[in-house]
């Protein structure tokens, strides 16, 4: 297990990940221009990209799962936006603490989400051996849109939704709107 600091003032920027291979990505059907899709990688583990990539082709890039990554905020002047939302070929978010462009982030149309951390800017540091990832401090409102499970005998009802506003953007344009798209906050 590693996590990665901010190599200007060693700030964490990663609960604790596991290197794996470089996943080809998930199939074309499972992307989609409508909604979120998935992570390229599963929580907890990151992958080194030998290729260049990027405007600046950064060979060496660190892919992380957006979930995994910490200690972090958007630079909203420099997020590129493709179809609907960030496109990940420069560099727009910064560690909390110094503001040194880190990363940068992707989760537009047909590609799957991904952090990106760039290795000049980041120190990659072993964990203690048997070092837990951070608790999730989302576990327990995890289930808030899950319904109770169903345990009668007879009878099929369909799941109720709970419609969840706080979700729905309101402004699409003016001033503030990639601040207002784009938070800081972990995801649930």
């Amino acid at each position: 297990m590693e996590s990665f600091r901010c190599a200007s003032c060693g700030n964490a920027l990663s609960i604790p990940v596991q290197l794996v291979e470089l996943p080809v990505g998930p199939h074309w059907s499972l992307l989609d221009c409508h909604h979120v899709n998935p992570p390229l990688l599963d929580p907890g583990t990151y992958a080194i990209d030998e290729a260049a990539f990027g405007s600046d082709k950064i060979v060496g890039t660190f892919v992380l799962s957006p979930g995994d990554v910490r200690g972090t905020r958007f630079v909203h002047d420099l997020v590129l936006t493709g179809c609907w939302s960030l496109v990940g070929w420069s560099p727009c978010v910064a560690c909390e603490q110094c503001g040194a462009l880190v990363a940068s982030r992707t989760d537009d149309c047909d590609v799957a989400q991904e952090t990106r951390f760039y290795p000049a800017m980041v120190v990659r540091e072993p964990c203690a051996v048997g070092a837990e990832p951070a608790e999730d401090p989302f576990v327990l409102i995890a289930d808030w849109d899950d319904a109770a499970p169903d345990t009668r005998r007879y009878g099929w009802v369909p799941k109720p939704t709970r419609p969840r506003p706080e979700l729905t953007a309101t402004r699409w344009g003016g001033r503030g709107v990639k601040s207002d798209l784009y938070r800081d906050d972990p995801p649930a």
